[in-house]
């Protein structure tokens, strides 16, 4: 059986670090973690209900945002597709201030 799970960006980079020191692919190594989590009568901690973690979802979200923009200002011929990216720039950069911030004054 097969199923998909979706992680953010930098969750799946913990876990993709975790697995290679574990010398287990990605797939292994969440699959066994599901199961030692499922078979505990002791659940782990779980990082939903972790008050960062929204503030890391919203990083992500602003991170992606600016790295699209960025390569669309890159890599697109001059026209409206390049002017609409660099008129969203800083919109971003101030999501990114914010989220910043909000995430310096809850550490």
């Amino acid at each position: 059986m097969q199923t998909t799970v979706r992680f953010t960006p930098a969750a799946i980079d913990v876990i993709r670090e975790r697995a290679f020191a574990e010398r287990l692919t990605v797939a292994g190594f969440v699959g066994n973690a599901a199961l030692a989590a499922a078979q505990s009568s002791d659940p782990l901690g779980r990082p939903d209900s972790d008050p960062r973690r929204p503030l890391v979802e919203a990083l992500d979200r602003v991170a992606g945002e600016l790295h699209t923009a960025v390569a669309t200002v890159q890599d697109a011929e001059p026209g409206p597709a390049r002017q609409a990216a660099l008129a969203a720039l800083p919109a971003v950069a101030v999501r990114t201030y914010l989220a910043l911030d909000a995430v310096l004054e809850s550490s």
